[in-house]
């Protein structure tokens, strides 16, 4: 009886049920946060399955608050997908700011210098566009500011600082500035602009060391130049300043804005410039200047002055072609003894000369213009006192009439500017010649509306014009 009572507790121990095994709910955090998910491990034993209870507890106890997807999650709650990871949430990722930019107008290599191929297929050799000259106020460079950014967030509600963007380098070198704004960087002067070491370099003075020639082409710079060598022929040099060359200008042609030095002097060329002239000889060569002319010899030139000449030192020579000027005109020797054709005139300065030769071209193609007209008015004019005129001949009529009146208005008001320039030459008076040495034979003298021509060598002479005359005295 023993044995078979412990049989049977042994057989009643066997078969109790299995432990029941609720629904297992895992969380996991990825992307540095930025993904979450859920793995659900399905119930054992009859054990319980997810509930939206259990499911939002296990995501707050890993702190899981941001954009969680509640839909999904009640989805999960009535049907339950086991052994998955499901994404029940996500985070905001940063959004980095951008770098400030800069475009550059400008050239920011130097470029191998090259002839141009115009349009129409020929080559310039003289033109290498070796200068790039830039304005005041002229935009050398724009400026993109860095953005910010916007952070990111976790999905346990953290917030992701994000990156912001770096400014753009500062590139303001000599004589550069930025705008109000600070977008764009600006020349504050005319002048040469260049990149060198990262910044932006406008100089108002551009250096040439050596010659100018077939390795530089020709020269243009808003600026001033210098150039250390030679001019040689068949170039042009150009500057909105000042230029100063060192060696000699041969058969080339030069202009500036402001005022030229040449320490040795030009043969051959053409010149002009809106100041002063310094250099040592003219030879051969026309020259326009709007100030005054400080040379040791001029020869065989054709040179325009607006204020004085002055042809002083060791030589101090004029001696052939032709010398206008505003004011006066000194030298030491004037003419050759071989009489050699010498033109000196004075009264009136370049920018008085341009405008009368301005409108007296313009006061005879006016007049010409009238006289035709006279005769078909006068027709015109019998016509209609007839009543002979048809609506065509009418609208001639009023053509003509104010063609002729229109003439006559332009010719009014030139001739009366011309004779402005003249009254303001009177009141002005006139300058002088002053030769210290000799005054050769053959030299013509025009002052004003006098003329004189040299018959007999005049020494330490001073010539200026006196009633209508040109006098002649004494310089010293």
């Amino acid at each position: 009886m023993q044995l078979h009572h412990a049989s049977s507790t042994l057989d009643e121990a066997t078969s109790a049920p299995p432990t029941p095994i609720d629904a297992k709910i895992e969380v996991s955090i990825t992307d540095k946060g930025l993904r979450s998910y859920l793995k659900i491990q399905p119930p054992l034993n009859g054990g319980a399955d997810p509930t939206l209870a259990s499911l939002s507890a296990a995501l707050s106890n890993h702190h899981i608050s941001y954009n969680v997807n509640a839909e999904l999650l009640e989805q999960l709650a009535d049907h339950p997908v086991y052994n998955q990871d499901i994404l029940i949430a996500t985070g905001l990722a940063p959004v980095d700011g951008e770098n400030g930019i800069a475009t550059f107008l400008i050239k920011t290599e130097k470029a191998t210098l090259a002839p141009k191929v115009k349009d129409d297929g020929t080559v310039d050799y003289h033109d290498l566009d070796m200068v790039e000259n830039v304005m005041k106020g002229q935009t050398l460079c724009t400026i993109t500011f860095p953005t910010e950014g916007t952070p990111g967030k976790t999905v346990q509600g953290k917030e992701i600082p994000q990156k912001k963007g770096r400014p753009a380098p500062s590139y303001l070198g000599r004589n550069t500035e930025f705008n109000q704004d600070g977008t764009a960087i600006l020349s504050k002067i005319d002048g040469q602009v260049e990149f060198v070491r990262n910044k932006i370099n406008v100089d108002e003075t551009f250096y040439i060391k050596e010659n100018v020639d077939n390795s530089t082409g020709n020269v243009h710079v808003a600026g001033n130049l210098v150039i250390r060598g030679m001019v040689l022929p068949g170039f042009s040099i150009e500057a909105g300043g000042n230029i100063e060359i060192t060696g000699a200008v041969e058969h080339s042609k030069i202009t500036a804005g402001g005022s030229i030095k040449l320490l040795s002097g030009m043969n051959g060329s053409d010149l002009n410039c809106s100041g002063d002239l310094k250099c040592k000889f003219i030879e051969n060569s026309n020259a326009f200047v709007k100030g005054d002319i400080y040379a040791e010899s001029i020869i065989n030139s054709n040179v325009r002055c607006g204020q004085s000449i002055k042809v002083t030192g060791s030589i101090a020579k004029i001696i052939g072609g032709t010398c206008i000027a505003g004011h006066n005109i000194e030298a030491g020797t004037i003419g050759s003894v071989s009489n050699f054709k010498t033109s000196l005139e004075l009264g009136m300065d370049q920018s008085n000369m341009k405008r009368q030769q301005e409108l007296l071209a313009l006061v005879k193609p006016l007049e010409a213009q009238n006289e035709k007209l006279i005769p078909l008015l006068d027709i015109l004019m019998q016509l209609e006192g007839c009543n002979r005129l048809d609506s065509e001949k009418k609208k001639v009529l009023e053509d003509v009439i104010f063609s002729y009146n229109h003439n006559l208005e332009a010719l009014d008001s030139a001739k009366k500017e011309l004779e402005e320039i003249s009254q303001a030459l009177k009141a002005k008076g006139y300058g002088r010649i002053i030769c210290t040495h000799t005054m050769h034979p053959g030299t013509r003298v025009v002052i004003g509306d006098a003329s004189r021509i040299i018959v007999e060598p005049l020494n330490n002479a001073l010539l200026y014009y006196n009633q209508g005359e040109i006098t002649v005295g004494f310089a010293h």
